[in-house]
């Protein structure tokens, strides 16, 4: 049986310095400006060099990304570098994760299994592992063929429940299924989209050959998963797994509009009791340990209900949470991009607690309820007199101006265009700075013509 969680109090002890001597060779794929960022205030960047390989586009996009041309041809481009790696990173969800990992197996790299990690990525099987080994945990759900013709007779569930596709990103296809045409017309549309979005996914899924649950092998790629409702607070454990042990980093709340769906802001640290905490990373550690996830980040969303007193499991992501890095950074006083470059060239990551500026941070979502047109986003002067009025206040401007919101990955409710990150000493404070950031970034959007 795995250990205890690893519990972190104060600022651990750091590694010396590598001054003079060669910085670590460090591969990445599908490296984005925002991420480039990121690596270079990581402490002491000077420890690592990296090397983007791979084609950047079809890293970035699952709809382009043909999984076994892009490893080989990247495993050759990084032989030809004539030194060896010491590890390889991706930070982007899919499909630029599995492939790192694909490519890592291939140069005896560190990491998890790619094996390990598709049977987190699948929804389905993730979920009969996680029945196996959390089952008071797991929501009823009834797996969907998308070839097959059903009746209301033929559905498990009662309305209204959760479908959504065994691989996505975003709440990409998610739906709330209130009554059986509601559930025709989402399988419709899923029969019609899915399968140029998972075609990757299902590559992926030959190159690793996981070893699935009984009876789990015919269920697709393109498949879906309907699944009873869950209520309470939701949030999302960020931890690693190294030795079979589970480390936590952090908890953070995860706030949703009134749809249920759209998330208006991620909180650090987490509001919820500190043996809600410990209990749900209890969970994780036993789903994580049946699925055999080891020697990396991951992330576990989670549902808790203050009535049944039970935390139940959204789903199992076999990667860090990049949206939170910095969030760490200001509460706890390191990034968690750090903590992924370390773990990925085999150096045990030394955490650090509570040794940031804030004493809270927040991920805040500029969303509208309508698809709109960018008439102006944030420009350069724009920022610079956020980062003159409020240093920490870190922008991701997702979109730019001219674009059409609906043309940018969006959920299935709202369109998203743009994250504010913050921190502050309370919730006042926090909600004072959203406010100036907000006016001072000008953000301008109109009706789609």
């Amino acid at each position: 049986m795995p250990g205890k969680p690893k519990q972190r109090s104060g600022r651990a002890e750091r590694q010396p310095s590598n001054r003079g001597t060669r910085p670590l060779l460090v591969l990445t794929v599908g490296l984005t400006p925002p991420d480039a960022y990121w690596l270079r205030r990581i402490e002491r960047p000077q420890r690592f060099r990296f090397q983007s390989i791979g084609d950047f586009d079809q890293a970035d996009n699952p709809e382009l990304c043909r999984p076994r041309e892009f490893v080989a041809a990247a495993v050759r481009e990084a032989r030809r570098l004539g030194e060896k790696p010491a590890g390889i990173v991706a930070f982007d969800d899919y499909p630029a994760t599995l492939l790192a990992l694909a490519i890592a197996e291939k140069l005896a790299l560190p990491g998890p299994s790619l094996a390990a990690a598709v049977l987190c990525s699948h929804k389905a099987w993730s979920r009969l592992l996680q029945r196996e080994s959390v089952p008071a945990a797991v929501p009823r759900f009834q797996v969907i063929d998308p070839g097959r013709r059903y009746g209301p007779g033929d559905l498990e569930l009662a309305f209204p429940f959760w479908l959504k596709p065994v691989k996505s990103s975003m709440s990409y296809l998610g739906f709330r299924i209130g009554s059986f045409a509601d559930f025709e017309r989402a399988l419709a549309t899923a029969r019609a989209e899915l399968p140029r979005y998972t075609a990757a996914f299902r590559e992926l899924m030959d190159m690793a050959s996981p070893a699935v649950p009984e009876g789990a092998a015919p269920i697709g790629a393109d498949w879906l998963i309907a699944e009873a409702l869950m209520s309470g607070r939701q949030c999302t454990l960020d931890g690693m797994m190294l030795g079979g042990r589970l480390t936590v980093i952090g908890v953070v709340d995860s706030i949703r509009l009134r749809n249920r769906v759209s998330f208006t802001r991620f909180d650090y640290p987490s509001g919820l009791p500190r043996a809600t905490q410990a209990a749900m990373a209890g969970i994780a550690e036993r789903a994580l340990s049946r699925i055999g996830l080891d020697n990396g980040m991951f992330n576990v969303e989670f549902f808790f209900d203050s009535r049944s007193g039970r935390p139940m499991i959204i789903e199992i992501n076999p990667r860090f949470s990049p949206q939170f890095s910095d969030l760490f950074q200001k509460v706890d006083g390191t990034l968690s991009h750090q903590y992924v470059v370390e773990l990925a060239t085999g150096q045990p990551p030394s955490l650090t607690c509570r040794a940031g500026r804030h004493r809270i941070a927040a991920s805040c979502v500029l969303r509208t309820a309508e698809d709109r047109m960018v008439r102006r986003a944030p420009g350069r002067q724009d920022l610079a007199r956020l980062a003159a009025t409020l240093p920490d206040a870190h922008v991701y401007r997702l979109a730019k101006t001219g674009d059409r919101l609906s043309a940018l990955a969006q959920d299935s409710y709202t369109y998203r265009y743009g994250l504010i990150h913050l921190g502050a000493r309370s919730k006042a404070d926090l909600r004072t700075n959203l406010r100036k950031a907000k006016r001072l970034l000008r953000y301008e959007l109109v009706p789609v013509k």
